[in-house]
């Protein structure tokens, strides 16, 4: 309940995933998505995911999954239903729900730009850390890798040590670390399903 507590009220933290660890942050707040956006020195190009509770979050805040049935292909809700919670990543067309990108110019300026997302990665975790957290909310987190260095990312092969990341990071405005012990887990497969047919884009785990 803390960690939800700090969420809501605007904090940037690292939780596990049945992935790698990840920055998450409140999806609607746009002063914690600067923030997260600014501890990973990523611009409005930087693509970030949405891990939801259950495909009632996917539903929500994107267009849903493709409806097109095509002979020997692979329909889209079907490939999820399987796949998901585990470590998967979708890309699905954005819904009207989901909150455009606004990050301020780099200073901290009253300046800033606004960025409407056409597509965004959904992941339902099967961690249960972090289902457990989710459950504690009323939304979706948004969430991106942590790299081992803010100058890189270096989040393929990298082992993933709670101690070194608190270090690496609290001094750049990072908020809370559940610490659930080093990882060296890969990261998730990418697929993407804005398309139609169903188009690997990385393979993780």
């Amino acid at each position: 309940d803390e960690v939800a507590d700090l969420i809501r009220g605007g904090a940037v933290g690292i939780i596990p995933t049945d992935t790698k660890y990840a920055f998450v942050a409140d999806l609607e707040s746009r002063a914690a998505v600067q923030a997260l956006y600014d501890l990973k020195r990523a611009g409005l190009s930087k693509p970030m995911s949405i891990l939801c509770r259950g495909f009632s979050d996917i539903d929500r805040y994107t267009q849903g999954f493709p409806d097109n049935v095509v002979a020997g292909r692979q329909q889209a809700f079907k490939l999820a239903r399987r796949c998901l919670p585990g470590p998967y990543t979708f890309i699905l067309n954005a819904g009207k729900d989901l909150p455009k990108l606004c990050l301020q110019e780099s200073g901290g300026g009253k300046g800033g730009k606004c960025k409407m997302r056409r597509t965004v990665g959904v992941r339902i975790s099967a961690d249960p850390v972090c289902a457990a957290l989710l459950a504690r909310l009323d939304r979706p987190l948004l969430a991106s890798t942590v790299p081992r260095d803010p100058e890189e990312e270096d989040e393929v092969e990298q082992a993933q040590d709670p101690a070194s990341m608190v270090d690496t990071y609290e001094r750049l405005g990072l908020g809370f670390m559940v610490d659930a012990g080093v990882r060296a887990n890969p990261p998730s497969t990418v697929v993407d399903l804005t398309g139609g047919a169903p188009a690997l884009l990385r393979r993780g785990a």
